[in-house]
């Protein structure tokens, strides 16, 4: 029960499906047609995706997904340009066809979210063992009774 004027780390409640992030999302294509199958295909990764992002405010995040057809060779190229309150991230691959090309994209752009998660949440300064060595409790607050102990 969440009492008014309590304060409530709002990661922690649990979250059922319908209040899951809804990315904001743009599909542009040059010198080709999207067909149902990339679609589809659009719409499951970038629900991946948004589990991963799922920290951010919604109206902040918006994802442009660029399907260039290259006009001589037999090529697609597939850009991702993820805007987010604090970076742009943006990956680009090529392939044979639309759909290798962007899920080799959107493996890389999963990627670099995973990279600035860490740096936002710090984990290399939290991770290092001579950090963790500096930040233990002494033993007396360790083996202090629970009532006697002070809240940090």
């Amino acid at each position: 029960m969440v009492v008014p004027g309590e304060l409530i780390m709002w990661w922690w409640i649990p979250r059922n499906e319908s209040e899951l992030m809804n990315l904001k999302w743009t599909l542009v294509t040059k010198r080709m047609r999207p067909h149902d199958q990339i679609k589809q295909k659009l719409q499951d990764k970038i629900s991946k995706l948004e589990k991963h992002i799922e920290h951010f405010p919604s109206d902040a995040v918006h994802l442009q997904v660029n399907l260039e057809r290259h006009p001589k060779k037999l090529s697609f190229d597939a850009t991702l340009t993820l805007w987010l309150p604090s970076n742009v991230l943006r990956a680009e691959k090529s392939g044979p066809d639309p759909i290798p090309a962007f899920d080799q994209a959107i493996k890389v752009l999963l990627r670099e979210v995973t990279i600035l998660m860490s740096a936002l949440r710090r984990e290399s300064q939290w991770q290092n063992p001579a950090r963790r060595e500096f930040l233990q409790l002494p033993p007396a607050v360790i083996n202090a009774p629970r009532s006697h102990a002070r809240p940090f």
